[in-house]
């Protein structure tokens, strides 16, 4: 058969052409596949150990012959999937791709593997008609859901949580020759930090100097540590004023709120809610919203994930800067100047992750007027898009034309008439959420009293209480996201005030 099947691979040949080239990446695909069920099945009767391997990193280490990380990556997809036939089953049938199974096999940490397992055939049909970025948009939202859980589970049970400290560690050894040899790993808040730091002391390179990107990174690291000391010595000295900028829905910033306060089961809120009796009906359907809710999660400009206790840290201010959003907020100028206020930069990042062409980092990034300044075009978040450099000039050199919709959705229509369409990276509240399995109990919805048989009075939550309050934060979130003039919203209101009809009536 694999002679064959080898045959088969040399006789072909692939065109130098876009189509021909993206099918034979799909079929390439699903022959690995194939062989990724062959090693789930290898790995989860141990035939690896009847061969004498003493571990499936081992084997394919060894017999495959690939490198040492890798074969750790090869193993660690092998278990994911003999726990999760669903998962594997969606790849084989072509339902799922490569990249986004390996996202889920990267994303979800070991101890939530039996959980998702629960779970995996719904979350594999969530999964099918994403992109494999958006996929991963889903996976680690479902993960912090997870934690949240798990965490919640552990306090009903009447068992205090394992605070798990932050993965990070750092080495720093001089050589012989006195060279200092730097090596080690962060967690997702310390690389943030450290990232933003770097991009910001990187400078271009001088006329005659040209180095390498790693060489750029280490003289940043110096100018970070050279800056550090000199503001310890002259604190009033220059500064400077880069920021790191954490994107939020409101819902997470109410999360982190509720987390701070150490609110972890349903009585815990119940609590917190009652001893704040001046919240009003909009901060109490957030709270609620944010204990049982969406699992928005909170990233840096460049779309990588922080954690609750590093958004609560940077809303109480300081070098850094929360970027609240509700949707789409929108900071207008029109044309009371030409260029984007750095505001306007920062909120226009959050929305479209990078370069809206070639997906290009934000730090690399232009703000491209789509309706150009020249015509009337007013230099407003609406009117602007993030592109590279090099995209940006070719827009202007080959005069392609643009339009971005309320949305987000960006059009480019080349002047051939071909048309490239994207969507913002920022629009994760959009995504669907995935179903994550627990035991904790829910937020409770607010009892009322109601007359019971017999003249006696009894609690009870009708159908009706639970649609009002269902539909009631519906309303909350159009309105932060869409704002009350959206028909969307309009619309919601008009569900909610015949509940409300319906409420009256029936007391």
């Amino acid at each position: 058969m694999f002679e064959g099947l080898a045959a088969m691979i040399e006789a072909t040949e692939v065109p130098v052409d876009g189509a021909a080239i993206a099918e034979a990446r799909r079929l390439l695909d699903r022959l690995d596949a194939k062989i990724v069920e062959a090693e789930s099945t290898y790995a989860s009767i141990g035939q690896f150990q009847v061969e004498g391997f003493n571990s499936m990193a081992t084997f394919e280490r060894h017999a495959c012959r690939v490198s040492l990380p890798e074969s750790r990556r090869l193993a660690r997809r092998a278990g994911r999937l003999s726990a999760w036939p669903e998962l594997a089953e969606a790849w084989r049938a072509g339902a799922l791709t490569g990249s986004q199974v390996e996202q889920a096999c990267a994303i979800v940490p070991n101890h939530h593997v039996e959980r998702f397992a629960e779970t995996m055939a719904a979350t594999v049909e969530l999964l099918a008609p994403l992109t494999a970025h958006q996929t991963g948009v889903v996976l680690r939202r479902a993960v912090q859901a997870a934690d949240a859980f798990a965490e919640r589970e552990a306090a009903e049970a009447g068992v205090e949580p394992v605070e798990k400290e932050p993965d990070r560690e750092l080495s720093a050894v001089r050589s012989l020759d006195d060279e200092l040899f730097v090596r080690g790993h962060l967690d997702k808040d310390s690389a943030a930090v450290v990232e933003k730091a770097l991009v910001a002391a990187t400078r271009d390179d001088v006329e005659g100097e040209r180095r390498t990107p790693m060489e750029r990174r280490a003289d940043a690291l110096v100018a970070v540590c050279q800056g550090y000391l000199d503001t310890l010595e002259n604190p009033d000295g220059n500064r400077r004023t880069e920021r790191l900028t954490l994107t939020a829905d409101v819902i997470v910033m109410y999360r982190a709120w509720l987390r701070a306060a150490g609110v972890r089961t349903a009585a815990d809120l119940d609590r917190f809610l009652a001893d704040r009796p001046h919240l009003g009906e909009l901060d109490r359907a957030l709270f609620l919203e944010a204990f049982d809710g969406t699992g928005l999660t909170a990233t840096t400009l460049d779309g990588f994930t922080v954690t609750d206790t590093m958004v609560a840290a940077v809303a109480e201010g300081g070098a850094m800067e929360l970027l609240l959003t509700a949707g789409s907020r929108l900071l207008s100028l029109g044309r009371s100047v030409r260029t984007f206020t750095a505001a306007q930069r920062r909120a226009i990042l959050a929305r479209d992750g990078g370069c809206r062409s070639c997906g290009a980092p934000p730090d690399t990034c232009d703000i491209h007027h789509v309706i150009p300044w020249e015509d009337g075009g007013l230099t407003d978040i609406d009117n602007g898009v993030a592109k590279c450099r090099r995209c940006h000039r070719q827009h202007h050199r080959l005069e392609w034309v643009d339009r971005l919709d309320p949305d987000g959705t960006y059009r480019v229509i080349r002047p051939d008439g071909t048309e490239i369409t994207t969507r913002p990276a920022g629009l994760d509240h959009q995504l669907p959420l995935l179903p994550v399995a627990t035991t904790s109990e829910p937020a409770r919805i607010p009892r009322v009293r109601a007359g019971a048989a017999g003249g006696q009075d009894r609690d009870r939550v009708s159908d009706i209480d639970r649609d009002l309050i269902e539909v009631g934060n519906e309303v909350v979130r159009l309105r932060l996201r869409l704002g009350d003039a959206d028909p969307t919203t309009i619309e919601a209101k008009e569900r909610l005030v015949a509940l409300m009809d319906r409420y009256d009536r029936a007391a």
